[in-house]
């Protein structure tokens, strides 16, 4: 049986680790994509480490994963 990819946990973003989130979440890209609220990009980058997921993972950091993948891999387009 197939099990669930996690995500690597980070808990508190800082430094160039929160640079890294920042700038992905603000390329051209990202926002072409759409796939992201910019409000709720916004609130997560006003308090960058104010959410957790349930196992503990910054929420923000999870959601920049995400994008720095499909940015890496050459994904394209508005979300469906």
């Amino acid at each position: 049986p197939k099990g669930y990819f996690p995500v690597p946990a980070l808990t508190h973003l800082e430094g160039p680790y929160l640079d890294l989130v920042r700038d992905a979440l603000y390329a051209p890209q990202a926002k072409e994509r759409g796939l992201f609220r910019p409000e709720a990009v916004e609130r997560l980058l006003a308090d960058p480490n104010g959410r957790l997921t349930p196992l503990r993972g910054n929420e923000l950091w999870q959601i920049a994963v995400l994008e720095l993948w499909l940015q890496r891999h050459g994904i394209t387009g508005p979300a469906a």
